[in-house]
């Protein structure tokens, strides 16, 4: 019997998406602050992502990131999944185990959006991806806190079900302290260029929590993905499986064949014709 290939070693998953995702944050900071982009002081992730070449750099970088968490949330929705029919967990497990799928697909596709629809090209756009990365993200935790304290003690322990909490509680203060910041800071302000945001603007004490607010909540977010490490060393997937339809296969053939044969008939009867 022909050996059976297995994908091995996804805790490195959520270990590359903890070391990447903060690492295109610092990465493109650095570039917009030495091109004079921004200001070296507290400006929003986006900010620091909004001329080229960063944010260039960024998009591409994060839209590769977003794959990645993409394959991530479906590898845990279906180790969720495994779980529940191997150990026979209650049944509102697989409710939330589908709504947390939802909720990480939004959020991943909200990030793709902030990385692609920068906020001094289509505002409204950019926005809304962000409510859906920080909002979707949010609820996305607090479904996947749920699922472990379900499977507890089989397929979670209760200290890591306790730290998703602490953490999805973290990200829920931070998204509205942002949310509201951010508005109120924007209400106050004078200035001509957010990017360049200054004291004597107006609203630099409200801009700064907002921000500040901001990066925090995104490396929480990392830690957060960096929980399922140990959980997806024990994980194995096989390689999908490619099924041919041979009845359409051999008529596309014969079809191909009698075409074939009669050009070959034609050419023949008409040698004229040939060059």
């Amino acid at each position: 019997m022909e050996k059976q290939e297995f994908f091995a070693n996804l805790h490195y998953l959520p270990i590359a998406v903890f070391i990447s995702l903060p690492t295109i944050f610092i990465l493109t900071y650095v570039i917009a602050v030495l091109l004079g982009h921004v200001e070296a002081g507290f400006p929003y992730i986006s900010d620091a992502a909004t001329y080229a070449p960063e944010s260039c750099i960024f998009s591409q970088t994060v839209n590769l990131i977003a794959i990645l968490m993409f394959f991530m949330i479906y590898i845990r929705y279906s180790q969720v999944k495994e779980c529940t029919s191997t150990f026979g967990s209650p049944a509102s497990l697989p409710k939330w185990n589908h709504w947390a799928l939802i909720f990480g697909l939004t959020s991943t596709a909200g990030l793709s959006i902030v990385a692609n629809f920068q906020e001094t090209s289509v505002i409204v756009v950019h926005l809304i991806g962000a409510v859906l990365c920080f909002g979707g993200g949010t609820a996305y935790f607090w479904t996947q806190a749920v699922c472990s304290f379900y499977l507890h003690p089989s397929g979670c322990s209760l200290r890591l079900a306790h730290l998703r909490t602490a953490l999805s509680t973290f990200c829920t203060v931070c998204f509205f302290v942002i949310l509201i910041t951010g508005v109120l800071a924007h209400l106050a302000y004078k200035g001509t260029n957010p990017r360049k945001w200054y004291k004597e603007d107006g609203g630099w004490e409200l801009h700064v929590a907002s921000t500040v607010t901001e990066w925090l909540c995104a490396m929480a977010f990392c830690a957060y993905i960096l929980t399922f490490t140990e959980e997806f060393r024990d994980i194995r997937i096989s390689p999908p499986k490619v099924i041919c339809n041979m009845p359409r296969l051999r008529s596309s053939n014969e079809a191909l064949n009698e075409s074939q044969d009669s050009a070959v008939i034609h050419d023949q009867m008409n040698p004229s014709t040939s060059t």
